[in-house]
């Protein structure tokens, strides 16, 4: 009966240490990025380099980098916005789907996010709800334009745009405990930008 109980004891000290770490890391990495975005934004932080050559726009971000932060505060929305929409970035925040445009240019935004975590909300989301997107670059605003529930192949929703707009994507339906079926997806339009 020893040999019986020593191994229940070492898989259960297995099983605790797993969910603290699961735990841990899903509370301590967008912590972190968040700390570390608001070290970006937080005015002072870094010393102003004179301008010698005209301004580019800037580069496309590292895979798994924060983008930025994506915030709507009715829903009290606030989370960071990696860059990728694998499933290692959606585990810790929103993800900026790769092949669309980056905040701050011409064009749609697009970010997915899980609908169990920080997109369960978007089920409460209005027309002309604000949105804000905080990135090293400026403060993106944008209102709510519309909602539409979609199949997962129907990409036309993340098309290019001649204006700057943001679409945001989760599973659907919200209460699904099975593999989700279908999209929702929110689409907003740029109202204007905060440096």
């Amino acid at each position: 009966m020893r040999p019986l109980g020593a191994i229940l004891v070492i898989a259960g000290s297995a099983v605790l240490v797993w969910c603290g770490s699961a735990v841990s890391s899903a509370t301590l990495f967008p912590r972190f990025g968040s700390w570390r975005l608001d070290h970006i934004l937080t005015p002072g932080t870094t010393v102003p380099v004179p301008q010698l050559l005209p301004e580019r726009p800037s580069p496309a971000p590292k895979p798994h980098s924060v983008v930025g932060r994506l915030e709507i505060p009715r829903l009290h929305v606030s989370t960071i916005v990696l860059e990728g929409d694998d499933e290692g970035n959606l585990r810790y925040g929103a993800g900026h789907i790769p092949w669309t445009s980056l905040p701050g240019s011409a064009g749609n935004v697009g970010i997915a996010g899980r609908r169990r975590t920080f997109f369960g909300p978007l089920r409460r989301i209005a027309r002309n709800d604000r949105i804000t997107l905080r990135t090293p670059d400026g403060a993106y605003r944008y209102s709510v334009r519309s909602t539409e529930i979609v199949d997962p192949g129907d990409v036309r929703v993340l098309s290019p745009s001649g204006t700057p707009e943001l679409t945001l994507i989760t599973c659907y339906p919200f209460h699904s405990t099975g593999r989700a079926r279908l999209r929702y997806v929110v689409h907003a339009r740029e109202i204007g930008t905060r440096e």
